[in-house]
């Protein structure tokens, strides 16, 4: 899906047991917030608790308030067995999504950020 006025483009797709999102050039709040509704109601559609989030081309991001990432990690806190992995196409992007890490572990939501793919689908797939 392409937003509105935007170079900002995602793609959601269900694989065997976990779901793929993907988020292209992100730069704003509204369209973090927009792809995270999103990936929270596929993944709700498909009764899938396990999600990898790849960003790329994208702007990091730290103030989470902004973004609507406490609310997903609330919500993903909510369902027993829920993980996301997140993969990232730069260091300044994956230092952002080290941060979002840590704060899923205060509301105790399964958040690992990975350098690959591979690894991040066998974190998903093993518990």
């Amino acid at each position: 899906m392409k937003l509105e006025n935007t170079a900002t483009y995602w793609h959601i797709a269900r694989e065997q047991d976990y779901l793929r999102a993907e988020l292209i050039g992100r730069e704003t709040a509204v369209e973090t917030r927009e792809f995270l509704r999103a990936v929270a109601a596929a993944a709700m559609t498909h009764g899938l608790r396990r999600v990898l989030i790849s960003i790329r081309s994208s702007k990091p991001l730290f103030r989470v308030d902004d973004y609507g990432i406490d609310e997903f990690l609330r919500l993903l806190a909510a369902e027993p067995g829920s993980r996301v992995a997140l993969l990232a196409d730069s260091e300044e992007l994956r230092a952002s999504h080290e941060y979002i890490e840590v704060l899923a572990r205060q509301c105790e939501a399964q958040v690992r950020s990975f350098r690959n793919e591979a690894a991040a689908v066998e974190w998903l797939r093993s518990a």
